[in-house]
């Protein structure tokens, strides 16, 4: 049952980064020279991870849009890969459609990276600790 969640928050956290959201907020553009795949990889996976809990832990939606806003806060404050910079700024638009209604990322689908960096980053998946799940991106991408 754990690992059905956690792959349905990563699923939900993928979709919600693709919804629409507002960019003309005041949060400052990640500077200086892109961070690696691992890093970028390793805060999916503690933000997929904090969601899973969430949905297990808290007691209300409010809470759970708290954790939610973290994981957004904290894929804004990135600075990924050059191929992987417009799907991060989806996933992040994702998560923010999600504040309403938090739980909705479990039934949303999560935006795709591009087809090689989604490749790239599921064989990467396996060797970062914090993805104690490694099936995010090695998970098939739902049809359109």
């Amino acid at each position: 049952m754990r690992r059905f969640l956690m792959l349905l928050a990563c699923a939900l956290v993928v979709f919600a980064a693709a919804s629409c959201g507002d960019d003309d907020d005041a949060s400052p553009t990640p500077s200086g020279p892109p961070g690696s795949d691992e890093d970028y990889l390793r805060a999916v996976c503690i933000g997929t991870s904090n969601f899973s809990n969430a949905l297990l832990s808290k007691t209300t939606a409010a809470d759970i849009a708290k954790v939610v806003q973290a994981f957004a806060d904290e894929m804004k404050q990135l600075n990924p890969p050059a191929d992987l910079a417009e799907y991060n700024r989806a996933f992040v638009a994702y998560l923010e459609a999600a504040m309403d209604d938090p739980t909705s990322l479990v039934t949303t689908p999560p935006p795709a990276p591009p087809d090689d960096a989604r490749r790239r980053l599921a064989a990467l998946e396996p060797t970062i600790p914090e993805c104690k799940d490694p099936t995010f991106f090695s998970r098939p991408t739902p049809a359109p």
